[in-house]
């Protein structure tokens, strides 16, 4: 292994001086630099307008700072082409969204969401740390997208890198600036089952349907009567659990500024969110809710005229509490639990709000689980320190330098709680062998602790020369970090990586970038790849052509190819299962396992032994999956105000980890993975951006589109019955199931129950009128998994887009910005008890009012226009499995944010030595349209648990 990384080395300080040196050679030493043009974040170092060929897109902290969450990752949504954003539920603390960019490359990745890699200011880290970040500390969040702006990421590099620099002090007079916001927020929508009434009407149904069509009411008609005139029991669990409003608020002081000697950045945060919980934060209860503490400084010294140091420190404190009780489990409950199985309180025991009531089928009372077991807090102290020197070396040759790099991150989760029980009651007996009791503190407990520590040691070159412009790098980086679990402790890489960018005449650009990147994830001999990327850009508006053009001002045009790879990859579920994440394939790993019948001899069987079994085979062969990647890009600026970025792109996967099919289930846990998966991924996206001024009024507009569309071309999977049938040839997380054709109905059976002759036979147990009914796509007179097809698609978008605009007007100003989404599916099925009404002892919801039923001396019929199939209490195997009956489209449009502000900035404001004093009050996705929503109040990006938030907002900033 030393010998690879000397090797590694010595290959990129010679590829590095000896491009400098060919390059530099008869060079004109007059000209202009490109350090005045727009600057373009990246890898190494930084490039212009002019001088990127790469696909990367860059938003700043301000405009972040626009959507009031505590999670930075809900406030990217709509403001980076080529980024899709999901942004989950809203429980405080725990409220990331999913992000994917330019879709999906890879089958290969369980969830298949932030498969991307995170970087802040040049280092490696976790998306846990990225997302509490406060936008006071942010200068941009860029997206790098091809193999250009990816070509020294190596195994990093597959799925796309998010690359963070937080603010840094400038040359100038200290400016102090002071921002506080506070708001409101709620449910964008709660789904509520039906009132104890209409529950126990249909359960009328359910239970007849389930005794052979035959009506036998569990519910007599004076129960019913009760239920409606108010006398019976009724409990709207969601109200009593959860009060209509939590509260948010956010503060940030900062301190900018600095000389030619050192610069400065110093940010102090804080932000508190309080939840929907509708209980009280005392010594024994908690709200759900989440607080933090951020504090960064950045100093940049000139310590002597050819040395440059940077010191970065982030800290941050989280606190998450919540009532004893996992969250998840809690909203399970209030979808699960019928209104009418008890009150809150057994009041036959006492008539007082102290004895919870409960049942051995539904033991766990909402409002018990809030309030009545405790609390329990977790703290995470995260610290990040980034140290770096950098030598100019001018006196050996002009422009160049040498840089080190040193990085830390620690983080520790701790936690604590107090905790109490209750007695569970029903018409004054105990259910339960719990027992009332005070509440009790337990002791501290270490949940968790990661270290992470990086090195980068730098030497690069820039100048001009004339015509010619000439920045290039080599790097070396390396990565030590050590965590909690079994595959996933240990991680070491090591990544030797450069770049040279050379510009002609400001017309012509050329870049190469290479990788060459080992990894401890693979067997020794067998830890390294190499990764180059090659691309290149005209800026055709330069040319003397174009020179006289009044419509095109900046005109460029750009392409890129390279490779790069995905070191951490695991077949999605078949991988899952041990959490290797494609590490350590190469090694044996044994694990405890029940088997069935064991046989010793002439004995009886044992039965359901435990026995030590593979993990999975061994195969020392196994590498990261490799990507080609291929990006054509256009950048223009018309009429001075109108700029528009177009990219089309290409990614073909190959080496992708997969499971072997080839060996049978009944010849034992022999699960083996092999590099032969193949996958492509392929879109465009389209930016536009119109600024102008009419008078005092400036105003902008501004929108993007991006789609992406996958394709598995080879998964190995088992070979099929039919074409039909298979995932390969379909995009990853296309909706595999039958293909509903409406319900059975009374004339499809003989008098004995059977289905009549010629009726395709269902394999999924029997039968009755009301039942989902499928077609026989084989025509084998049978219905089974041989007739599965493309029913939906996956579950994340084909399109994505957003819009909006800005209008400023002698201190007004007013913003509205939209984002949507298009060409993804849901399946109702995946709800639990929001689809399956009454299965296992559960809930029922509106759209069961629509389920077929017959029963003509009660007066019910719905045959003809069911939008459900018939109700049972019972496991329907033949109807709640997947199928297009379940399958919707998830198509929507959000208002994301609106602001309208005002800024005070009249002369008596500015001679008191305030430079900004604005007021404002916005919204967050107080609109939504969304069928998905209007049908069956389900959010279309949050769609159970936990709801979605919307906020209303007014907020302070002001300058000094």
């Amino acid at each position: 292994m030393n010998k690879q990384y000397i090797k590694s080395l010595l290959f990129g300080f010679l590829l590095s001086f000896v491009t400098l040196h060919v390059m530099s050679q008869d060079i004109l030493a007059d000209g202009d630099s490109l350090a005045s043009r727009a600057v373009v974040p990246g890898s190494l170092f930084s490039t212009t307008d002019i001088t990127q060929t790469g696909a990367v897109s860059t938003v700043s902290g301000e405009t972040l700072y626009k959507t009031p969450t505590a999670n930075i990752t809900n406030t990217v949504s709509g403001r980076l082409p080529g980024l899709i954003v999901n942004q989950g539920n809203g429980t405080p603390g725990s409220d990331g969204a999913g992000w994917y960019i330019r879709g999906i490359g890879s089958y290969a990745h369980a969830g298949a969401a932030n498969t991307m890699k995170f970087y802040v200011d040049g280092f490696e880290v976790n998306r846990e740390y990225l997302s509490y970040l406060t936008p006071a500390e942010i200068g941009s969040v860029s997206v790098f997208k091809d193999a250009a702006s990816l070509s020294t990421f190596g195994m990093k590099g597959a799925n796309g890198v998010v690359w963070i620099e937080t603010k840094r002090g400038n040359i100038g007079k200290m400016k102090v600036n002071f921002q506080v916001r506070s708001g409101i927020q709620n449910a964008i929508n709660i789904n509520k089952p039906l009132d104890s009434y209409e529950f126990a009407n249909l359960y009328n149904q359910a239970i007849s349907n389930d005794n052979g069509m035959v009506w036998t009411p569990t519910y007599s008609d004076d129960q019913l009567n009760a239920y409606r005139n108010g006398t019976g029991t009724n409990v709207d669990w969601y109200d009593e659990v959860m009060k209509n409003n939590g509260s948010y608020t956010d503060v940030d002081l900062s301190f900018r500024g600095g000389s030619e000697m050192i610069r400065y950045n110093v940010v102090l945060a804080y932000a508190n969110q309080q939840g929907l919980f509708n209980t009280s934060n005392s010594d024994e209860s908690s709200n759900i809710r989440f607080s933090k503490y951020n504090v960064r400084t950045n100093l940049d010294i000139n310590l002597f005229k050819y040395l440059e140091a940077s010191i970065d420190v982030g800290g941050r404190l989280e606190d998450r509490n919540r009532p004893n009780y996992a969250t998840s489990d809690l909203m399970n409950n209030l979808a699960r639990y019928p209104s009418n199985i008890y009150p809150v309180y057994d009041n036959l025991v006492v008539d007082d709000l102290s004895n919870f009531s409960g049942t051995t089928l539904y033991p766990n009372n909402p409002v018990g689980s809030v309030k009545g077991l405790g609390w329990r807090t977790d703290r995470q102290r995260i610290l990040q320190g980034n140290f770096k020197f950098k030598e100019k070396l001018d006196f050996v040759f002009d422009g160049l330098y040498l840089q080190e790099a040193f990085s830390f991150y620690v983080k520790s989760v701790g936690g604590s709680s107090k905790t109490k029980n209750y007695a569970r009651y029903f018409n004054g007996v105990p259910q339960t062998t719990d027992q009332t009791s005070t509440i009790v503190a337990s002791k501290l407990s270490a949940d968790n602790m990661d270290q992470w520590m990086q090195a980068a040691f730098t030497v690069g070159y820039e100048n001009s020369f004339g015509k010619h412009d000439v920045n290039a790098a080599y790097n070396f980086h390396i990565s030590d970090y050590k965590g909690d679990g079994l595959f996933g402790y240990k991680y070491h890489y090591l990544n030797n990586n450069g770049k040279v960018n050379y510009v002609y005449d400001k017309r012509y650009v050329a870049e190469f970038g290479f990788s060459y990147y080992g990894s401890d994830a693979y067997a020794p001999g067998n830890r390294w790849g190499v990764y180059p990327a090659v691309s290149a850009a005209w800026v055709v508006s330069n040319e003397a052509f174009m020179q006289s053009n009044k419509v095109i001002n900046f005109l460029k045009v750009r392409a890129s190819a390279g490779k790069t790879g995905g070191a951490e990859s695991g077949e999605n579920n078949s991988m899952s299962s041990f959490a290797s994440d494609g590490r350590y394939l190469y090694q044996q790993y044994y694990t405890n396992s029940m088997v069935g019948n064991f046989f010793q001899g002439n004995a009886a069987p044992f039965n359901g032994q435990e026995t030590l079994a593979p993990l999975f085979i061994a195969n020392e062969n196994v590498f990261a999956e490799k990507s080609m990647k291929y990006n054509a890009g256009i950048d223009m600026k018309l009429f001075n105000k109108l700029d528009i970025t177009v990219d089309a792109f290409l990614d073909k996967r190959t080496g992708i980890l997969t499971m072997d099919n080839s060996i049978m289930n009944y010849y034992g846990r022999n699960m083996q993975f092999n590099n032969v998966g193949k996958m492509t991924n392929m879109g465009f996206e389209a930016s536009a951006v119109f600024e102008d001024k009419i008078g005092h009024w400036n105003y902008s507009l501004y929108g993007m589109a991006a789609y992406a569309k996958n394709k598995i071309d080879y998964m190995a999977e088992v070979a099929p019955a039919h074409p039909y049938n298979a995932r390969t040839g379909r995009a990853y997380g296309t909706r595999i199931g039958l293909e509903a054709i409406g319900y059975y109905q009374l004339s499809d059976f003989n008098a004995d129950g059977s289905l009549k002759a010629g009726i395709p036979e269902p394999m999924f147990g029997k039968v009755q009128p009301g039942d989902l009914r499928y077609k026989d796509l084989n025509s084998d007179e049978f219905i089974d998994q041989t007739d599965v097809t493309e029913i939906g698609s996956p579950s994340y978008p084909k399109w994505t887009y957003s819009f909006g605009g800005d209008v400023a007007y002698k201190g007004f100003d007013f913003s509205v910005f939209f984002t949507g989404s298009a060409g993804a599916s849901v399946s109702l099925i995946d709800y639990g008890a929001q689809s399956k009404a009454f299965v296992n002892n559960g809930n029922a919801y509106a759209w069961a009012k629509d389920a077929w039923a017959y029963y003509p001396e009660q007066g019910i019929d719905n045959r003809t226009n069911a939008k459900y199939p018939r109700l049972t209490t019972q496991e329907n195997e033949n109807n709640y499995r997947a199928s297009s009956f379940w399958i919707r489209k998830n198509d929507f449009l959000r208002l994301k944010n609106i602001e309208l502000g005002y800024d005070f900035c009249h002369q008596f404001v500015k001679r008191s030595g305030i430079s900004k004093l604005r007021l404002y009050v916005n919204a967050m996705n107080p609109v939504t349209f969304s069928n998905l929503l209007k049908d069956f109040d389900m959010d279309p990006e949050s769609r159970y648990g936990y709801p979605a938030l919307k906020s209303y907002n007014v907020g302070v900033q002001v300058t000094f």
